[in-house]
């Protein structure tokens, strides 16, 4: 079988680090970096390579300045992933293929931004098997990727993505909250309010036969991309509409929802590419 080929994005946050270790975002922390963050007494901070002689000429007390700079610091990343049933979809392509897709790329752009990534897996419960704690090195990522690869999705509901927010530290960090979110509103919600304190992402697995306007009219077979239910239904050009439709006000809903949580959703309907997340980031800034 032929390497995929893994390519990289580019991700910024708007807000500040509170991390020691260096790295390449904003920070609240004065350190070696090269913007201008203020003025400090010699005392408290002994750098006179920093001296700012201006300063300490107008200083009333006779004291040194020395200017201090903004450290750029490291962010922690982490993937809650949705591994419920209705994931496990195949239409006209894999959502599993497009999960493992988006996941070996956050694994590499982490890696090569300096920060560290954690991955949560949950369906009805926090899969520990495809899970992966803080770490700064891809290699552990990319190994879970492969075996996401071969897994097929069962859970019958996606619940565990509330308990994820309790495996992420206190300290913001960057999330990306994966699903098709193929379940009720209000459970979004709930995901989104224990997430609170961070900066999420929403990225939404669609696919286009999902919503019924490329099945051929007749009887077909209809999952329920919920509980993994089927039942016969006789598709007419009414229902074909009626489905494509109910696609149009879930997805109003769903964006309505994101953005009153602070962000605004990347739907995914032609699997993962990077330029996909590095054109989100450079609008979202």
């Amino acid at each position: 079988m032929q390497a995929r080929h893994t390519e990289e994005f580019h991700y910024r946050v708007s807000w500040r680090s509170d991390a020691v270790r260096p790295g390449f975002h904003p920070s609240r922390r004065s350190g070696s970096g090269e913007r201008f963050h203020g003025l400090a007494p010699l005392l408290k901070h002994p750098d006179p390579r920093r001296i700012d002689l201006r300063a300490s000429v107008l200083d009333p007390f006779g004291g040194y300045a020395v200017r201090i700079y903004e450290q750029r610091s490291a962010i922690k990343v982490f993937a809650i992933v949705d591994l419920s049933a209705s994931m496990e979809f195949r239409g006209t392509g894999s959502k599993m293929d497009t999960l493992a897709d988006f996941l070996a790329s956050l694994a590499l752009s982490a890696y090569r931004t300096g920060d560290s990534l954690g991955i949560i897996g949950c369906s009805d419960k926090i899969h520990a098997e495809f899970s992966l704690p803080l770490c700064r090195h891809p290699a552990m990522a990319l190994n879970l990727v492969r075996r996401l690869r071969r897994f097929r999705p069962k859970g019958t509901n996606a619940r565990g993505l509330v308990e994820a927010a309790r495996c992420v530290p206190n300290s913001r960090s960057l999330v990306f909250l994966v699903s098709d979110f193929h379940m009720p509103l209000t459970l979004v919600k709930r995901i989104l309010v224990s997430l609170g304190p961070h900066d999420v992402v929403p990225l939404v697995f669609w696919d286009a036969s999902e919503m019924g306007g490329e099945a051929t009219l007749g009887f077909r077979r209809m999952r329920d991309l919920e509980d993994g239910s089927e039942r016969l239904l006789l598709l007419r050009p009414k229902l074909r509409a009626r489905l494509e439709e109910s696609y149009r006000d879930r997805r109003e809903r769903l964006v309505h929802l994101f953005l009153s949580h602070g962000r605004e959703p990347l739907f995914l309907e032609e699997g993962f590419k990077a330029d996909y997340l590095t054109r989100y980031f450079q609008r979202a800034l």
